[in-house]
Parts: C-alpha cells; structure tokens; sequence
C-alpha cells in the first residue's frame, strides 16, 4: 500500500521510498535492520521480500563483508593460522600458493556454487593432475572454508564443497624404470643448472625411499653419522621412523655443500624443482614417470638386490602395511622366475 508518492509500504517489516534518483528498500524484522538501493522499485520490492524470508527462517548472512571475502584470501588467512601445526609445511605451503593463483580463487565466497567448483575440479583433471592431487586440492579448500565458518564467522550456511563430487580414485601406480633408464635420468639430472643437487636428490630418494617432504626436511642434525642411519622425524603418517643408509647414500649427503638452515636439500620453490625434475625426465626420453615413483623404482631394488624382507621394506619407507609395501615393490616376473631357477 503506497502511503505517500516518496513512500511504499510493502509489508510488516519492509518499507519502500524513494531517495533521489533510487529506491530504498528498509527491511526491519527481528532484531535485524537493513537497507539496498536499486534503480527500480521492483527490483527494491523483490530484494525485500527474499531478505524478510531469509531473515523469518534463519538464513540471512548478516556479515555479508565475511561472505565478500575471496577465496585467494581465505586461503591465505588459513594458512596463516594451519602452518604451524602442519607436520609438512612446506607443502601446505606450496599447494596453497598454487591453489591461490586458480581462477576459482578470485570468486567471493557468496560466488562459490557447486557448478563453479565442478569446473574447477574437471579443469585440473584435464590439466594432466592426478584424481588424488584434485581430490586433495579440494579437500584442502573444504578444508578451510570448514575453519571459516567454525573459527572466523563466516556466515555460509553450507560448505559448497561438500555438494561436489569427488573425482573416483585412480587405479594404484606401478610405474617402475629399468637400470638403464635410471643411470639415463641421474645423468640428466646432474645437467640441471637451478637446483646443483637435483641428482643427489633423486638418487638419494631412490635408495631410502624418503618421500619428497621427508628429505627437503632432513638435517645433518638427523643423521646418525657413525651407525649409518636418519631419524625422518616428519613423515605423512605422522610415525617418525629412522632408516638405514647405504654408504652411497652417505657418499652423497657428505659431498653436499652445507645450507644455511642445516638442511641437505634447500628447496625454497617446489613447483620450481618439481619442474626441472621433469625436464630432466623428458631428456631422458622418459616418459609418465613422477619424482614419487623413486620410490617404487627403489622398493623393487631392495626387494630384488638387496633381499629385504617385507618387514624390513616396511620399515624402511614407513608403510604401515605389508600389502602397501608390496605394491610399491612390485616385483618384476623376471626376478621370481630367476629365484624359482635358483630353488
């Protein structure tokens, strides 16, 4: 009911005037007070009737400066408050600085819908990343926007990503090199003119089955130089475990220079490294083999040439399981056949 030519009154609770050139729509309902200016007074009259039904039902954002916020910035202030506590840092570290460079990143929070997420999701998926790396991106994103709401007032009513599905995860690799193709790679790593200790890493990493994180974090604080082992005290199961090291494994890490934070490997940008490693495998005339496969690669060998045992694999790269231990070792046909000519 228009009450006067400057003033309509809609509602209980919602009152539409003119100011100026605009129309102003006042909703005040509960202990709730707010006012929008639109162009036209149908546009003023449909906001407040949405606005009166979230308001009488409990969903109205009242911090809309929360819900403003960007995605790049969430992630920042998330990673600020979580890197202390990550038992890998430099990880979270580096996932989050990619994370935040997506365009999924410049969206608000309020633009954040499950559509926009699903092509998030399906872009790195045919980007060439892995159904376990996109799935663990958006896990770290749920991540924190679940802090959001619980530790910073994020006023979201739900988490858009738990509306998403999850890419399936992908079958287990088993991707193995050859003598050869191993001697081809530790050749070209050495080539590599950013990072002097590439090759050193990547042969280190193939003899002690260290993940990546575990040796960018060991010192020569950790190491025990007289008994020939290293207490990996960071590791992804949150086990520390100390494991043997070969003597060229000690030939390699006393031949490194000293760094300035102790550390063997001085790393600042991972992307970086990640990325001559990879150059280093194209020259190699290698092809769909990932740093982390080192690890299968260096498994079979114990398994094979070293005769470890399944409980001494395990040991060593830190699998809490003899099934996880025997696929990563992946034992080639090959070797059992020479065995059972051997018996």
């Amino acid at each position: 009911m228009v009450t006067h030519p400057s003033q309509m009154k809609a509602r209980k609770g919602m009152v539409i005037r003119k100011r100026g050139k605009k129309w102003q729509c006042l909703v005040r309902l509960k202990t709730v007070s707010v006012t929008q200016s639109f162009w036209k007074i149908s546009d003023a009259r449909n906001w407040g009737k949405k606005t009166e039904t979230e308001i009488l039902n409990g969903t109205y954002l009242k911090d809309l400066s929360l819900v403003q916020m960007r995605l790049k910035d969430l992630l920042q202030l998330y990673l600020e408050k979580a890197l202390h506590k990550s038992k890998r840092p430099q990880i979270l570290k580096y996932d989050v600085e990619m994370l935040r460079r997506q365009p999924l990143a410049r969206l608000t929070l309020a633009q954040l819908s499950p559509v926009k997420i699903a092509e998030f999701r399906d872009e790195r998926l045919n980007a060439g990343k892995s159904t376990s790396t996109v799935r663990s991106y958006m896990k770290l994103i749920s991540r924190a926007i679940t802090i959001g709401q619980k530790e910073m007032g994020i006023p979201l009513q739900q988490n858009p990503f738990t509306l998403v599905e999850k890419p399936k995860a992908a079958p287990a690799r088993e991707r193995t090199l050859t003598d050869i193709e191993l001697k081809r790679l530790f050749a070209e790593c050495k080539k590599d003119r950013k990072f002097y200790f590439l090759a050193a890493f990547a042969e280190t990493a193939y003899l002690t089955l260290c993940r990546r994180g575990e040796l960018l974090n060991l010192k020569s604080s950790n190491v025990d130089w007289m008994h020939s082992t290293a207490h990996i005290a960071e590791t992804k199961t949150d086990k520390p475990r100390t494991i043997g090291l070969s003597p060229r494994v000690i030939e390699i890490l006393k031949g490194l220079p000293k760094s300035f934070d102790g550390t063997f490997f001085p790393v600042r940008s991972i992307s970086a490294f990640e990325k001559s490693f990879r150059s280093a495998v194209r020259a190699a005339g290698i092809k769909d083999f990932r740093l982390h496969d080192l690890r299968h690669c260096g498994a079979r060998h114990l398994i094979e040439d070293k005769n470890f045992s399944t409980m001494e694999l395990m040991e060593q790269g830190g699998w809490t399981s003899g099934a996880m231990a025997k696929r990563y070792a992946n034992i080639s046909p090959k070797h059992l056949a020479a065995k059972l000519k051997k018996a």
